[in-house]
């Protein structure tokens, strides 16, 4: 099954109120190890970095950009189910500027870079398919894909507000509305909240961002009135 399709069985791809940007256009590239392809899906736009070895073991990771702002490191363990041997973490970035999404390949350096909705610039080596930088953010990276690391991508510090959809395995960790995310500003504060305060849910298992940025504000203003946007 492609990455894709495993992608929205398990729910990780679901925006149903999203707007897919004009800027969206099909396509798939190849960079020394690493493959990018961009995609218009149901009701916004997608974009993958993804190793191009993966298939030999099913042991891999890659990255997942939607022009809702959402970034997710998803995990492959191996042959096996689905629910039980794929993993994500799920970020998101504020302000939004816009659903644009972009990337450009460096081939005297071999870098890749995806500039996100956030304006977010990630960096990633197309040898080893490997995020390398994250502009005005500081990572910590664990690159053993196992799943007890979480995802294996710890935001440590951001320069704006975030929120930390956290981890799960065989399925989005928003999935589920009763579980916690949080949000943490670059000043520190956090607020942990539940994910069905901030998305939608359907009855076939769509998941969906509920707020654009101002309507977020608004909310946060009043549930976490110590985080700054």
């Amino acid at each position: 099954m492609k990455l894709f399709a495993i992608l929205m069985s398990l729910g990780f791809l679901s925006s149903a109120h999203a707007t897919v940007p004009a800027s969206c256009v099909d396509k798939f590239e190849i960079f020394d190890g690493t493959q990018v392809q961009m995609l218009q899906g149901r009701s916004s736009c997608m974009l993958t970095v993804h190793p191009r070895n993966a298939y030999q073991t099913l042991i891999y990771r890659d990255f997942l950009f939607d022009s809702e702002g959402l970034f997710m490191v998803f995990n492959s363990y191996g042959p096996g189910e689905d629910k039980d041997k794929t993993g994500a973490r799920e970020y998101r970035f504020f302000p939004r500027k816009n659903g644009d999404m972009s990337y450009k390949f460096d081939s005297s350096t071999h870098k890749l870079v995806v500039t996100a909705p956030s304006g977010k610039v990630f960096v990633f080596d197309t040898v080893k398919s490997l995020l390398v930088s994250l502009s005005g953010t500081k990572i910590s990276q664990d690159y053993k894909v196992n799943p007890t690391n979480k995802g294996g991508v710890e935001i440590v510090s951001n320069d704006g507000l975030l929120l930390d959809g956290g981890f799960s395995i065989g399925q989005s960790p928003s999935q589920d509305p009763k579980d916690k995310l949080t949000f943490k500003d670059a000043h520190g504060h956090r607020c942990q909240i539940a994910n069905g305060d901030v998305h939608n849910y359907t009855s076939d298992g769509d998941v969906s961002f509920k707020y654009d940025d101002a309507q977020l504000k608004s909310f946060l203003q009043n549930r976490c009135p110590e985080l700054q946007f």
